[in-house]
This record gives structure tokens, C-alpha cells and sequence, in this order.
């Protein structure tokens, strides 16, 4: 092999060394659940996200208040839920075939009806505040974790690391009928090779949290049951 083309193909390979999006730590996305297929709700509405913080019984991990799943909390910069709020409501603009009652709105409500009676659970208020607001669905997602990277896109010294669910509330039953999660820290792609694919995507670059947790609530909403129909191709 010439010379010239063995110092390209190192050069290749140190480039691919450096950075990837890491899926390693990152449990699969969560299922559907007891969803009724030949249901549609009519209107929806997007509650503000909620931070979940750990305390001294359950240490380092936490579960969802609604579905119990398990996530490992950590910090939660200051920005954390409007940034999650912002991209939800984008997404929501882009995929969502059902018209919905932002979280500006709904989340106002929903701080109206919170205050009413000290007994009433998470569910019993995120079912009364569907009910306030005349919808069929209550979308509701809480923040575990959101840890700005330290460094630059070249050069970090911290990974950014996020972790964040979206569960769906049908109003007239209180169940939970639908739920996805995104749980990631970047990593090097030379720990973690096989995901080639998702570094060739984002690019060769340390991420932020914000550009993070952008691409995880993408991947939430791919799974979301009430999506707008593909536009046809001519």
C-alpha cells in the first residue's frame, strides 16, 4: 500500500475515533402501553415538564411518578424544562394530526387545579385538568436529568447527558396509554462503535445539552400513535 494512502486511511480512522452520539447506557425505547389502536382523541392537551429530583431512600435513581420507569437523576440546569416545553411544542406543531391546547394554557390550568385538594395524586389532577380543558389526552413528561457539557464542541471535558419521558393520559380513564423515554450521554465513538450511524448523522462534535435533548425529542415523537400521514410523493 503507498505511503499516501496509509496516512489517509489512519487519518480515517482517528477522525472516526472521536465522537459519537452514545446509545450504550441508554435503555430501549418504552413500549406502548394497553394503547387502543382505533382510538384518536379529538383534542389534546401539553402539560409543562416537571423536574424529578432524588432524595436520600431512593438515591441516585428515580421512577416516573406516572408509570414507574426507572431512570438514573443527576443535575438539572436552570433551563432544562422550558427547553424541553419549546421542543415538544415544536415537534408537536410539526407531526401531531390532532390540534392541542399548549403548555402555556394547559399548564396554567393544571396550577389551578393542582392547589384544590391535598389528597388528590398526580394522575387524579392531570385527569381533572384534562377535564377543565375539554380534552380527550393530557400529555405529560418530567425531566431526571440534564447536564450541560463542559467545553466546547472540540474539546469537551464533560459530556452532556440528558434523560426525559412523554407519557400520554387518556382523561376519560386516567390510564396512561401511551409513553417513550430518552436517557443518553454522549460518548466517544471509539467506546462505543456501534453507533456509527448516529455520529454520521450529527456530526463530528461534542453536543449540548439543548442540541441533546433536540435530537431525543425527535426520537420520542417518532413513536408518537397520532402523527400526521406522510405526504404523498408526486
Amino acid at each position: 500500500m503507498k505511503a499516501r494512502s496509509i496516512v489517509s486511511l489512519l487519518a480515517a480512522m482517528a477522525m472516526l475515533a472521536v465522537l459519537a452520539l452514545g446509545l450504550g447506557c441508554a435503555p430501549p425505547p418504552d413500549k406502548t402501553l394497553n394503547r387502543d389502536l382505533a382510538w384518536t382523541p379529538n383534542k389534546i392537551a401539553v402539560l409543562p415538564y416537571h423536574k424529578v429530583l432524588p432524595d436520600k431512600e431512593t438515591g441516585p435513581t428515580v421512577s416516573c411518578p406516572l408509570t414507574g420507569s426507572m431512570f438514573t437523576c443527576g443535575q438539572i440546569v436552570l433551563t432544562a424544562e422550558n427547553t424541553l416545553n419549546e421542543q415538544l411544542n415544536e415537534q408537536l406543531k410539526k407531526v401531531s394530526k390532532v390540534p392541542f391546547v399548549p403548555y402555556p394554557q394547559a399548564g396554567l390550568v393544571y396550577s389551578l387545579v393542582a392547589g384544590r385538594s391535598l389528597t388528590d395524586t398526580a394522575r387524579q389532577e392531570i385527569v381533572a385538568t384534562g377535564k377543565e380543558l375539554k380534552v380527550d389526552l393530557v400529555l405529560v413528561g418530567f425531566v431526571y436529568r440534564y447536564r450541560q457539557r463542559v467545553g466546547d464542541a472540540y474539546g469537551a471535558e464533560k459530556p452532556a447527558s440528558v434523560a426525559f419521558d412523554l407519557s400520554a393520559v387518556r382523561v376519560r380513564d386516567g390510564s396512561v396509554i401511551w409513553k417513550n423515554s430518552f436517557d443518553q450521554t454522549q460518548k466517544s465513538l471509539s467506546s462505543d462503535l456501534l453507533n456509527l450511524g448516529q455520529y454520521m448523522k450529527h456530526g463530528l462534535r461534542w453536543l449540548t445539552a439543548e442540541q441533546l435533548s433536540g435530537i431525543g425529542m425527535a426520537q420520542i415523537m417518532e413513536g408518537f400513535p397520532w402523527r400526521k400521514a406522510p405526504a404523498k410523493s408526486e
